[in-house]
């Protein structure tokens, strides 16, 4: 978050923040299983308010911090056409009054006692790349963000050495997960964590180390005596590197992580306690860029600096399970923040998944739902793949920018949608109930449009300076669809309004 900071009697500064958005989109059509389930859904326009306050005492010895997403959700429209309401971005119904509009994200502060900060209460997560944990307030490079990790944490961190001039920074916390992308506090979910991380952050450069404890236990079910257990161990490695060499920048970042240990939320025939966890997944990029002093933005913000050109390759791997019968689980997911394109995972592998869920759980298929379907649906989260992303934009103004790219994307499994795939004997089936041989997904070329992104004004309002940054981004994706995916190609547009301030 970018805070706009007042001077409150030379001795507080209070900072807020506000995110206006906007988002108009024509979804593709798209069939989702053999019954013939459509997406269904024509264009929808939804609306997210994020805003923030932030106090601090002049000395930066404590602060207060509080922000929210209001008003969240599709405000006009079509909906989608997938039964239920497995969806968390809830494109099964209209409205931005409810339960789930209103998100609190921050509401919490913390106290420096010379190089020792603690701090205490709700708050987001985030980590490196956002691989693994993501805050939901980093654009990505083509398409949106809806979510955010948010955990209610106790944190005590600490630049210890050279009275904390010296870039080396050392964390240690325990949360209570309110929601991410294995729990959620309001279904009855509980799971704490213990976090411990270090960074070195030098100018221009970062690299860091990450770990985590998980125990999550699950509402206990009819006919059971306790909740489901997972209990899980992350090590994650995080570096960036970002260098002048004559009038050209290089930049190379990457993060790492592997995850083990064991859950019973989910189980299989050949493992009725539960299934071990050891999976492993990468992402991380190399680019070149020309930058810059473009002009004067603002009386307050100065000079703007920004890339006139850039290139950069991207990629990501995420390892896959090809036994889903054995007594391990190798899948590895990435935040659903975190994307690959904008339009195959978001949005196709997305709506699948919860096409999927429905038919688990249709009495008239199942009898019940199995244990742990619920983690078959991921809001469309990069998982069981590899991918590989050249991009290349052009920004000769300020106000103005060009984005383009091709992704191409291959599973690290077999490419198998788990109802089909269970009916057919364990025989790898897709999502229209016909066989798969081979790993190829699709290609996705997609592309984006940004006006405006700069700051205007610089008036005094009623609470001090103005400083209101409009934006016009609109983006678009064609994906050609690998045969085992169902082959033709789909596209799909979206136009963003936002203003921050």
């Amino acid at each position: 978050m970018t805070f706009t900071t007042l001077a409150l009697g030379g001795t507080l500064s209070i900072a807020e923040t506000g995110d206006l958005r906007y988002i108009g989109s024509l979804p593709p059509e798209l069939t989702l299983d053999a019954e013939g389930t459509q997406l269904g859904q024509g264009p929808v326009l939804d609306q997210r308010l994020r805003t923030g306050l932030e106090l601090t005492n002049k000395k930066d010895t404590w602060h207060l911090v509080t922000s929210w997403d209001l008003f969240a959700g599709q405000l006009a429209g079509d909906t989608w056409d997938v039964p239920g309401t497995i969806d968390e971005r809830h494109r099964e119904q209209l409205g931005v009054l409810t339960s789930h509009s209103f998100l609190p994200r921050d509401a919490g502060g913390s106290v420096r006692f010379g190089p020792v900060r603690v701090s205490a209460g709700l708050t987001t997560s985030h980590w490196g790349l956002g691989m693994l944990a993501n805050d939901g307030d980093h654009e990505p490079t083509f398409g949106r963000t809806d979510f955010g990790d948010r955990v209610l944490r106790v944190r005590v961190g600490a630049r210890p050495f050279q009275q904390g001039k010296f870039p080396l920074a050392f964390s240690i916390a325990g949360d209570r997960v309110v929601q991410d992308d294995l729990a959620r506090m309001t279904a009855g979910q509980v799971a704490w964590q213990g976090v411990a991380g270090a960074l070195y952050s030098p100018a221009g450069a970062k690299l860091g180390v990450y770990g985590v404890f998980r125990d999550q236990v699950e509402p206990v079910l009819a006919g059971e005596d306790v909740g489901r257990t997972t209990r899980i161990g992350v090590l994650d490695v995080y570096g960036e590197l970002d260098r002048a060499f004559g009038p050209v920048w290089v930049r190379v970042g990457g993060e790492a992580a592997g995850i083990d240990g064991h859950t019973n939320r989910a189980e299989t025939v050949a493992s009725l306690d539960g299934l071990d966890v050891l999976s492993a997944g990468a992402t991380g990029y190399v680019g070149v860029a020309a930058t810059r002093q473009l002009r004067l933005v603002d009386a307050h913000t100065g000079a703007s600096t920004g890339d006139v050109w850039a290139a950069k390759v991207r990629g990501g791997w995420a390892s896959g399970d090809g036994d889903p019968d054995d007594g391990r689980s190798n899948d590895f997911t990435f935040d659903r923040d975190c994307d690959a394109g904008m339009l195959l995972f978001d949005e196709q592998m997305g709506a699948i998944e919860a096409a999927n869920y429905a038919l688990i759980s249709d009495p008239e298929n199942t009898g019940h739902t199995p244990d742990g379907a619920d983690l078959s649906v991921t809001e469309g989260s990069f998982r069981r793949a590899v991918f590989v992303q050249p991009v290349a934009e052009v920004s000769p103004l300020a106000w103005l920018g060009v984005r383009a790219g091709v992704m191409a994307a291959w599973a690290t499994a077999p490419i198998a949608q788990p109802f089909y795939t269970y009916r057919n004997g364990g025989v790898p089936t897709n999502y229209l109930d016909q066989p798969t041989s081979g790993r190829a997904l699709g290609t996705e070329v997609d592309w984006a449009l940004l006006v405006g992104g700069i700051a205007l004004g610089g008036g005094e309002g009623a609470g001090g300076p103005v400083r209101l940054q409009p934006e016009l981004l609109v983006q678009g994706a064609h994906l050609f669809r690998s045969a085992d995916m169902g082959g033709g190609v789909v596209s799909m547009g979206t136009a963003t309004v936002r203003a921050r301030w």
